[in-house]
């Protein structure tokens, strides 16, 4: 039988439907890319925010289509979606077959065994092997893996659901994550992203210590490791150890993911950050005094509850101060069950989005700034693919993170195309920028 499964969200849960993927492919499924061959289809679902939830619910709809108009004998829903609102999806859904929480993967090989069963989809059906880190079916393209060393989440942000999907923060042991860096460098995966809810805080529960940096430098030592990023730091974490570690190891990207979500110290505290304005601004200056060619990403919340005019144009003005690479910004969403969903001062959705578009346009000059420091300096990248038009090969270098930044193009021409291999990495200098991506010609 064929399986095909869609994923929605961040990449942890793309970690998840990867090792969803690893449990069908040792039961002998065959994995269709394409949804439409497939006997049975898992959509993976986001349920952070109230747009990734009508995705999910969207996308839940398309695919049962495919059981009333295509081959599909049965559709699975998992994921953070499926663990916040299980009942509604099974009584409001009767196209769903079957619906599967991050709290019960792992009981995934005990599930889908009587799943099959009951419904006569396979006959004598055990599924025998658990979800397992090394047993993932790596979904990329190009030579890269995310390696999620922990989940979970302790900081209890008054906005944020994730502690209520993925519980508390649970570090997993070193040993066991760089057994899979190990495995999967044997593999040919050469770029390895770090991801977790709160990567920084990696190992203080069970090892009574900050441990990103002993991580990153056992890492490196790993065969085959190319690249090594890191996603999602807190700044109150970011310890000069850390620091320390990702200016002197060759193999970790001067890139540093460190959302602050906003620089008014009341606002902050109402969002229960355990970053304040004078912590962010000391933070980054020692980055950029010990990491000179650091590159930082943010994240910035507007129009949370009681955010005033001033307190918003407190943000702005620290933005313009700062001098962010890249900064990515959403609106505040008010989510069931979450702290914030009581307070007062709630704005209304016009004022948010007149915010938000103004923070990007702050933020627009900036990045055209950042990238025009860049021209005429030369980078080793990883070909992924060709752009839309079939004009360019899209790259990255160690200073663009997959998904969420910009792209550096080289321009398809019979010169490029004899050079150019997708998924492998090939040396380039910058020539022209824009406000968000880089264009650049191959050097020997």
């Amino acid at each position: 039988m064929n399986i095909g499964l869609v994923t929605l969200g961040c990449t942890k849960n793309q970690v998840d439907s990867e090792m969803i993927l690893g449990v069908f492919k040792s039961q002998g499924f065959n994995i269709v890319n394409q949804v439409e061959e497939a006997d049975i289809i898992v959509v993976n679902t986001c349920g952070f925010i109230e747009s990734a939830k009508q995705e999910a619910i969207d996308t839940i709809f398309e695919m049962a289509e495919y059981k009333e108009y295509g081959i599909c004998r049965a559709l699975i829903v998992t994921g953070c979606l499926a663990k916040r609102y299980k009942a509604d999806i099974l009584r409001l859904m009767p196209e769903v077959d079957l619906c599967i929480g991050v709290d019960e993967y792992d009981r995934l090989p005990e599930i889908l065994s009587e799943f099959f069963s009951q419904n006569k989809l396979l006959d004598q059906c055990k599924f025998s092997h658990k979800l397992d880190f090394n047993n993932r079916v790596i979904s990329s393209n190009y030579p890269l893996a995310y390696i999620r060393i922990s989940d979970g989440c302790d900081n209890r942000c008054s906005y944020c659901a994730i502690p209520m999907i993925r519980g508390a923060f649970k570090s997993r042991k070193m040993e066991d994550i760089l057994q899979e860096v190990e495995g999967l460098a044997q593999k040919g995966i050469k770029e390895f992203c770090i991801i977790s809810q709160d990567t920084s805080k990696y190992g203080l529960d069970i090892y009574g210590e900050l441990k990103l940096a002993e991580l990153l430098e056992k890492m490196a030592k790993i065969e085959g490791v190319k690249w090594i990023r890191i996603l999602y730091m807190y700044l109150f974490e970011t310890t000069d150890e850390l620091i320390e570690e990702m200016g002197k190891n060759k193999k970790v990207c001067s890139y540093f993911d460190i959302p602050i979500q906003h620089l008014n110290d009341e606002m902050l505290r109402s969002m229960n950050r355990h970053d304040n304005k004078k912590l962010i601004y000391d933070r980054i200056a020692k980055i950029r005094e010990i990491v000179p060619d650091a590159i930082l990403r943010t994240t910035c919340i507007v129009g949370f509850p009681g955010e005033t005019e001033e307190q918003y144009n407190e943000l702005l003005e620290g933005i313009k101060e700062l001098q962010f690479d890249r900064l990515g910004a959403f609106s505040y969403s008010r989510e069931d069950d979450t702290e914030s969903y009581d307070f007062d001062g709630q704005l209304e959705d016009d004022v948010k989005e007149a915010r938000l578009e103004k923070l990007f346009e702050t933020q627009r000059p900036i990045s055209l700034a950042k990238n025009k420091e860049r021209i005429g300096k030369e980078y080793e990248v990883i070909v992924e693919d060709v752009s839309e038009d079939d004009e360019y090969f899209s790259c990255r270098s160690m200073l663009e993170a997959p998904d969420v930044d910009g792209r550096i193009y080289i321009k398809i021409d019979k010169e490029s195309a004899a050079k150019v291999i997708i998924g492998e990495y090939i040396n380039v200098k910058i020539i022209d920028c824009n406000d968000y991506d880089l264009f650049a010609e191959i050097i020997d």
